[in-house]
């Protein structure tokens, strides 16, 4: 890591490996207590999700191209949650990425500007051209969307985060409408390059570009252990 321990802030890296959406969702929520309450310090959680289609506080069934029973048909699971946005799905073979951690400047679009930088700095890594698109949440490679983003915070606390497709099959973003764009095109790395992609190497590149940009310095890394 190329940052210096003596200018950074220490940082716990915990890999859940796959977890079900909602225990890790309440998990999260548990860890901002602890941040609040000083329990806890900044931890970068690294997930994977089986099918899962999320609703931020803004989704509505227009925002679904089946009705809930034709979810649980599909073995995909429908997740209310407390994060901005409107839908958008989780498949095992996307890089999740939650960060429970006090922001460094109290300003929500500098710590969501900086965050997005960290996954078009590890698209590069691949020779991937990421881009950002004014107004909208997210990262697109020639207008394909690649990445879904997505924040809570309290009291300048975070939760929730980026779900990059990397390896995943894409099916679950066909049942719904990505982020209320119909004509929305979703991509993954694998698919850009043509070949799938080793997920440690990819977690440990962006885990590398997240301390870089944060300034952090790991203290902690933890695989498949839950709190």
């Amino acid at each position: 890591m190329s940052n210096n321990s003596k200018n950074t802030t220490p940082l716990a890296i915990a890999d859940w490996g796959l977890i079900d959406y909602l225990s890790a969702y309440e998990r999260q929520g548990a860890m901002v207590q602890g941040q609040l309450t000083g329990d806890h310090g900044d931890t970068l959680i690294l997930v994977e999700h089986p099918a899962t289609v999320t609703l931020g506080r803004r989704a509505t069934a227009a925002d679904l191209h089946y009705p809930e029973a034709g979810y649980a048909d599909r073995g995909i699971k429908l997740q209310k949650i407390n994060r901005g946005g409107l839908a958008t799905a989780h498949e095992p073979g996307q890089l999740v990425a939650y960060p429970i951690v006090a922001l460094k400047k109290k300003d929500l679009r500098w710590f969501a500007d900086q965050f997005l930088q960290v996954v078009i700095n590890l698209l590069a890594d691949y020779g991937v051209i990421g881009c950002l698109k004014d107004g909208e949440p997210g990262v697109w490679v020639d207008g394909r969307k690649i990445c879904s983003f997505g924040i809570a915070i309290k009291k300048w606390i975070s939760s929730h985060g980026i779900a990059l497709n990397v390896n995943n099959s894409l099916e679950v973003f066909a049942t719904i409408v990505p982020c209320g764009r119909p004509a929305e095109i979703v991509t993954s790395l694998s698919r850009e390059l043509g070949h799938q992609l080793d997920m440690d190497e990819l977690k440990s590149r962006f885990i590398e570009h997240f301390c870089t940009t944060f300034y952090y310095h790991i203290i902690a890394e933890t695989k498949n252990e839950l709190p």
